[in-house]
């Protein structure tokens, strides 16, 4: 078994605790315990005593995993962890679910009869896992003591109902909590109507990650700036997803890549949406309705461009084209690709790449001839993997 890691609870707790009490919109009721914990700015509890934590272990049995309880040292116990967990537990509330929802049996129905370990988990963890959320919306997080890493860790089960998902798996109670507070950063990057404005330390930095991801992915360091760009997303950073998808998208990735935040500016519609719409229109039995789901807050006449790119795309009129000396190459690898001299496209199209002049700082590389029925046989994972990793666009960078 590794030494366990220590974990410093008490800066991110309080960081934590503080950007949620300037998220509440002034004047918003609150319960006695929230309204207490947004003017003490403190989320949490008193600090559980050595005790008090060794009275808890006899009571379930069994020695509590090393980071729930330092966490426990710092505070007894959690209030909105996330955006579903209103009260997590501390040494009092802890404890074993013992299939008290029923949930073993309801998970054991679609399993076959040659159901593997983790299909098998998925049932025994309401059997033997440790409870720990105490006031939630119908979710669900658990302890699993037989789910137990080298350092000692147990894992954490999470699952709600109204997900229609199987149930989520971290390492370690601290790495549940880190994504708790992603999920609340998630869930406030867009802010209800008299909500304060949420900046603070966090969205500062995950900006500041942002535009290094931008400049690392131009410098052509695609796997360093996708990495970023998915923590950022993660946070619900503006701007993070848009430009995160435009690498998915070279990559030969599809689902779920819908330009996010970008693909409804005008100064890059006319680059990105033709790659939506070409995907879009590639799946029949989609009504149109789902391409404007993804294109909701675009203006009138950005929606009458989408419309009037879909038909050119359904019809193979459509034809990509850029400015100055690589809108010139794009021509020249479209007569190459006419005569089917694929390889020769793909090389004058990969040649003039530095010469690529981007739509804006948020154009990361050229997109729109993934739509052009000429260029498209052109992209392979490979391609787009040697396309991102060329440097372009410095002067814009």
């Amino acid at each position: 078994m590794t030494v366990p890691r220590t974990f410093n609870w008490r800066p991110f707790l309080l960081r934590w605790s503080g950007e949620w009490a300037d998220s509440v919109p002034s004047g918003k009721a609150l319960s006695a315990g929230d309204e207490a914990a947004r003017q003490g700015r403190w989320l949490g509890f008193p600090p559980a005593s050595e005790e008090l934590i060794v009275a808890m272990e006899e009571r379930l049995g069994r020695r509590m995993p090393p980071s729930y309880r330092e966490f426990l040292k710092v505070s007894d116990g959690w209030r909105h962890a996330g955006g579903f967990v209103s009260l997590l537990a501390g040494t009092t509330d802890a404890h074993w679910h013992d299939n008290e929802s029923g949930l073993a049996e309801m998970f054991e129905e679609y399993q076959d009869e040659d159901a593997g370990p983790e299909e098998r988990q998925e049932a025994d963890i309401w059997r033997r896992g440790l409870q720990l959320d105490v006031e939630s919306d119908i979710t669900y997080v658990l302890l699993d003591p037989e789910d137990v890493g080298e350092d000692g860790e147990w894992a954490v089960y999470t699952w709600a109902s109204w997900r229609a998902e199987a149930p989520e798996r971290y390492t370690s109670f601290h790495e549940f909590m880190r994504d708790m507070f992603r999920e609340f950063h998630s869930l406030h990057a867009l802010p209800a109507d008299e909500a304060p404005v949420f900046a603070n330390d966090t969205t500062r930095e995950m900006d500041a990650v942002v535009q290094q991801a931008r400049l690392d992915a131009l410098r052509g360091d695609w796997e360093r700036a996708v990495k970023a760009l998915d923590e950022a997303r993660a946070y619900g950073r503006p701007r993070a997803t848009g430009l995160g998808d435009q690498i998915r998208r070279l990559l030969g990735q599809t689902y779920t890549v819908y330009f996010q935040d970008v693909v409804t500016d005008p100064q890059y519609a006319p680059e990105l949406l033709p790659v939506l719409v070409a995907e879009h229109a590639e799946h029949t039995y989609r009504d149109d309705s789902t391409l404007m789901f993804h294109l909701r807050g675009a203006d009138e006449d950005l929606v009458s461009l989408a419309y009037a790119t879909l038909e050119q795309v359904r019809d193979g009129t459509y034809r990509y084209t850029a400015a100055g000396p690589f809108g010139e190459a794009v021509e020249r690898a479209r007569e190459q690709a006419r005569r089917a001299d694929i390889d020769a496209a793909w090389n004058t199209l990969r040649d003039a790449l530095p010469l690529w002049e981007p739509l804006g700082p948020d154009h990361l590389a050229p997109l729109g001839w993934v739509a052009d029925p000429l260029l498209r046989p052109l992209l392979t994972p490979e391609r787009g993997r040697e396309l991102l990793s060329i440097p372009r666009a410095w002067k814009n960078g």
